[in-house]
Formats: structure tokens, C-alpha cells, sequence
């Protein structure tokens, strides 16, 4: 009989994580003020044409798009992005308007082992 218990608060589980799963979280920080304010605008205008153009969802799942402006300050950047990561239970990381931005929040992504996605720093030293 235990084991009905067991296997019921399994299941129970499991349904609460697939329904929190039901939409994905894609932090994208971009510089949206500042001297870079058009290469972030650029890339958010991108990025919401494509989801008009193609849909908001992926597989069943909804896209979110939460967007943070940096003002093309890489410490910013990183501090954003820690937030989101921490607080805000982004699933992917997005944007980075220019080299060292992708730069100082690629550790972050590292460690939690989060997908980023670098839109526009083109340097050969940041893999795409």
C-alpha cells in the first residue's frame, strides 16, 4: 500500500514540474540605452519578427521573452543576467550586444550550465 503513496507523490510531482515547464524563459539583455541603443533594438525587433512570423511557442511550449536593458555595460550585463539565472528562472540567456558583454556573463552561463545565445558580438573569440 506504501508504495502507492510513493508512486502518487511521484506522479503528483512530476505534473507540477511539467506544467512549470509549459513555458520557456529567454533572457535577453540587450543594450537598449546608451551609445549601442540601435544594435539592441535591431536585435529585439529581430527576435520579436521572428516570434510574429513563426509563432510563440516551440514543441507545445511557450516562448517568453524577458528583456533587460545593460546599456551596453558589461558589468551590467553580468549582474542582469545573475538576476535573471537567480531570480527570474530564465532557461536560456540571449542578446549581448557586443563582445565583452558575451564575454563576462559566459562564465555565469557556464556554471549553471544555461544556454546563451550571442545575437550580436561577432569576434572570433566568442563561439557561436
Amino acid at each position: 500500500m506504501w508504495w502507492r503513496l510513493i508512486a502518487a507523490t511521484f506522479m503528483a510531482l512530476a505534473s507540477v514540474n511539467a506544467v512549470a515547464e509549459e513555458t520557456i524563459k529567454v533572457g535577453l539583455i540587450l543594450p537598449m540605452t546608451g551609445p549601442f541603443t540601435t544594435t539592441g533594438k535591431q536585435v529585439e525587433a529581430g527576435a520579436r519578427f521572428y516570434m510574429q512570423q513563426n509563432g510563440a511557442s516551440v514543441d507545445g511550449k511557450k516562448i517568453e521573452l524577458i528583456l533587460r536593458d545593460d546599456a551596453g555595460i558589461a558589468d551590467n550585463s553580468r549582474r542582469i543576467a545573475q538576476e535573471l539565472l537567480v531570480g527570474g528562472k530564465v532557461n536560456i540567456l540571449a542578446g549581448f550586444g557586443l563582445t565583452p558583454i558575451a564575454l563576462a556573463v559566459a562564465p555565469l552561463a557556464t556554471e549553471t550550465k544555461t544556454p546563451m545565445v550571442v545575437m550580436a558580438a561577432a569576434t572570433a573569440i566568442v563561439k557561436k
